[in-house]
């Protein structure tokens, strides 16, 4: 008799448990956008970069960023990648921005590179940014983002 009603009553209720978790773990990605590219620190063997974000979340709850991984390529050409341990959060419904120091070694990065980076001094130079938000909610796998558009590069 206790078998029957745990077959009767348990995996209904199993079921709906399942369900449930479902529909909690599911989030509407936040939307990223690169905002600005800032040279900090310009030498002859290096270059310093800020990038700063904006990072728009559509969900009715804070969206807690744990890291950022991230991908900017100018023109086509590969800039900057890495993942940084970000720990911020996004309201509810809204925005919030973060920014990530980037240093380029000038005698690593290709002379287009550079010729790149001093035109985007004048005007502005397509950009794609793809990446991932890892978020500090449990069983919530990390957020990928892709954008792209155009941008200067502004010194300090």
């Amino acid at each position: 008799m206790i078998q029957r009603s745990y077959r009767q009553f348990g995996i209904p209720m199993l079921l709906c448990l399942t369900a449930g978790c479902a529909s909690i773990a599911t989030i509407d990605k936040p939307a990223v956008q690169l905002s600005g590219i800032k040279a900090t620190e310009l030498s002859f063997t290096g270059q310093t970069f800020l990038l700063s974000f904006d990072v728009s979340n559509p969900n009715p709850f804070p969206l807690p960023i744990q890291s950022v991984r991230y991908h900017v390529q100018l023109e086509d050409q590969s800039f900057a990648s890495g993942e940084t341990a970000s720990s911020f959060s996004v309201p509810a419904n809204g925005s919030g921005d973060f920014d990530i120091s980037v240093e380029l070694d000038v005698l690593k990065s290709a002379s287009s590179l550079s010729a790149l980076i001093r035109s985007g001094m004048r005007e502005p130079v397509d950009y794609e940014l793809r990446g991932s938000l890892a978020v500090g909610i449990p069983l919530i796998q990390p957020l990928p983002f892709s954008t792209s558009g155009t941008i200067n590069i502004g010194a300090r």
